[in-house]
Order: structure tokens, then sequence, then C-alpha cells
């Protein structure tokens, strides 16, 4: 598709190389949130939470700190407008969200206009689906990790990463965000986000590590899963993990050749479940942990309608889930407008706008591989990203596969 680029590098030499593929979205997105911003007499609250990220980020990541700078110089807008984006205030598009704009026309007849598509009343923040399969559940015996994203619709960006001495990541989300929604690492183990279920204000840290960053963070510390429960508790005792959106839990899924781990978090505490075996393990956005139960609030019914229609596919699927499979689910538009596949056309404020299956081979490294859809499941081909490799393509990179076939999404199905 587009020109190879090695994001395997110091941080700073990493920003700039991303900025000059990422420059376009973000400088519009910058401008977009800044006239929201002024629109609402906000700046000067977006600045200061911009400030306390960044001393957030001197704790626990400050590398991200030179890695921005980095971007923001070459894409010429400032540090703390890069790092509002990720920590904005709860209420900040709150029923005016305004998504970036569309290239191109639908193809045909059978597709949602995009522009009446963006008009969509804002609901609450992600709603994902993420599954994990081990064993044999799955056809040949290989893990399978799935996620797939309903967010706001900002351009995805998919890549290969590597800072300084950090372990290597294949991840993908939005532009802008320092984190990352779905990976691979070069240690061969995968992990998701999701955002978990609403809790108490005593219990959520604001302006703090998002779901999104914490799984980035993982990613580029911990070489095993025995790494991770530790990396979490170390974020906590630092408050220094937020959630999936305000006053929101976290849910991680990780998975290796033969085990899976769940994590369900608040910003004070956290609880975790090994599996093993021949499992399959379906999260949606609540907890289900006993630990973490007296800490959630009311579960939302479209949360609860997607966790059991997942089990329910999986459950149909044991012994011969594929990667084929994994797609098909992705697509699932059973019991629409709560469905898997959120469509444009759903009117709920947030669309399906990528997915990801990894697949964690015992046999051979390099079956070690994730094949992302950076858009909409209903139409958009996979890509095959491997993390043991070092090159991202460009059109990736920059957003520009996924502008593509946001122009081209939301099927009336």
């Amino acid at each position: 598709m587009g020109n190879p680029v090695y994001l395997i590098e110091k941080a700073r030499e990493v920003g700039v190389l991303q900025a000059q593929y990422q420059h376009r979205v973000l400088e519009e997105r910058v401008h977009r949130t800044l006239r929201r911003g002024e629109e609402t007499a906000q700046i000067e609250t977006i600045k200061t939470r911009a400030d306390r990220f960044y001393r957030v980020l001197e704790t626990v990541a400050p590398q991200w700190i030179e890695e921005a700078q980095a971007i923001s110089e070459a894409a010429k807008v400032e540090l703390w407008q890069l790092l509002a984006l990720n920590c904005l205030p709860p209420n900040f598009w709150e029923q005016s969200y305004l998504a970036p704009p569309l290239d191109g026309q639908p193809m045909t007849s059978n597709l949602v206009n995009p522009y009446e598509a963006q008009g969509v009343e804002v609901a609450v923040g992600g709603d994902c689906t993420s599954f994990l399969a081990l064993g044999e559940s799955v056809l040949g015996g290989e893990t399978l990790l799935h996620k797939s994203r309903d967010e706001r619709d900002e351009v995805q960006c998919v890549y290969i990463k590597q800072l300084d001495d950090n372990y290597r990541f294949v991840g993908g989300g939005d532009i802008g965000n320092l984190g990352t929604a779905h990976l691979h690492t070069e240690n061969f183990w995968a992990g998701a986000n999701n955002t978990g279920s609403d809790v108490a204000p005593e219990e959520y840290v604001d302006c703090a590590l998002s779901d999104s960053h914490a799984l980035r963070l993982f990613a580029e510390n911990c070489k095993t899963l025995d790494d991770i429960v530790p990396a979490c508790q170390t974020l906590i005792d630092h408050e220094a993990l937020g959630g999936g959106g305000f006053e929101k839990g976290s849910i991680f899924l990780f998975a290796d050749e033969s085990r899976g781990l769940i994590i369900e978090a608040t910003s004070r505490r956290i609880a975790h479940q090994w599996f093993e075996g021949d499992e399959t393990v379906v999260r949606t956005n609540h907890f289900l942990l006993p630990e973490m139960i007296e800490y959630s609030k009311m579960n939302h019914p479209g949360s609860l309608i997607r966790y059991e229609r997942c089990r329910e596919l999986l459950e149909n699927a044991s012994g011969t889930l594929t990667l084929s499979g994994c797609a098909e689910i992705a697509r699932d538009r059973h019991n629409a407008p709560h469905a898997i596949c959120r469509n444009p056309s759903d009117k709920l404020g947030s669309v399906t706008v990528s997915c990801s299956t990894a697949t964690i081979s015992k046999h051979d490294d390099r079956r070690s591989q994730t094949h992302f859809r950076n858009g909409h499941p209903s139409f958009t081909p996979g890509v095959i990203l491997s993390s043991i490799d070092r090159v991202c393509d460009s059109d990736l990179l920059s957003g520009a596969h996924n502008q593509l076939g946001r122009s081209q999404r939301g099927f009336e199905v």
C-alpha cells in the first residue's frame, strides 16, 4: 500500500517520524478540539488537565513526553494540545461530538450517508467486545485473542513501535492518543482493553492513564504475562491509573500460547483471574470478578446483551473457532442496535472503528501475528502484522487506510 516506516528508535526520532505521516490528521483533531474548547469556555480547563497528565507521565512514562514533544513540534501543535487529547474533560463532547471530515462518497446506495451518520448524540464512550480462546477450543490449538472496538469516529492508525530499550509491539488506536487499544508484543503475548463498569467517584483518579495508556505501558515493560499484574498494581500505588472513561473502571484481556489473563481494575484496586486448558473467555463493559462487583454500579443493558451474544457464538464454535470465525463474530448484527458490530445507523454515538484478532502459536513464531481490520469490520479487509517484524506501512500509520474506509462505512445490515 504505502512506504515502509520504522518506528524503532529513540523516543524523539520516533515522534518526528510519526508526525511526518500523521500531522494532517493530528492538526485537524487539535483544531477541532480547540474550537470546541472555545465554544464551551473550557480552554483553561483542558490546559490544566494537560499539565496534570504531564506530571503523571513524568512519574511512569517519561519517554512518552520526549515522543509527544517531538510529535507536537513536527506537527506544529503545542505539547499541551497533544496531551489534552489524552485527558479531555468528561463532558467535553457531550451531545455535540463532531467527527473528523470524511473524504469521498459512498460507493452504493446501500450505505448510510457518511455525513448524516456523524450527526448523532453521543452516549457513553467506548463499548468494546473482546474474547480469548485457548487450546482445543480453537481449530489447530493456537490461542486467539480478539477485540472489536466501538468508539467515537476518530481516525485510526496501526503501527509497529519500539522506543529505546523497551519491548516492541504492534498497536492500533486513535491518532493523537499516546496509548493503544489492542496490541501484540515481540514477547508473544497479546492484549486488549475494554471500558469497565461505572464506579463510585472515590474509586476513580482523574487525569491519570486511561486503559489504553496502561495497555501500552504493559506492552513496553512486561516480558511475560506474569509481569502484568504487578505492573498494574504499581500504577495504582502511584495513583497513575485512571479508567476507560470518567468514573469508569478498566478491563484488560491478555493471552500467550497457553494461558489467558483477565484484569478488572479501578484506580484504587485490582482483581485478576488466570485461564488455561481449552477455555474461552468474554468481556464487554462490566465487571464480572466477584472481588469487583461491590465496586461497580448498575450494568448497562448493551454490555449485558453483547456479552451473552458473544458467549453464545463462541459456544457454538467450540473446537472449530478460526480467524475467519472471529471475523464473522466481529460482523455480527444480532440484537442491533446493541450488537457486537455497531453501525453509524444505530445512532448510539459511537461506531465499530476497528477490530483485531491475534494468533499466538506454540508451533511457529512467525504464526504469532495479528489481523487488523482498520475500520468497520463489515467491509474493511484485514492486514497482517507480526510484532517480530520491524516495519510499518505508511498508509496504516498515517490513517489513510482508515480514512478511505470511513467514507464508505455503515452498511444497513
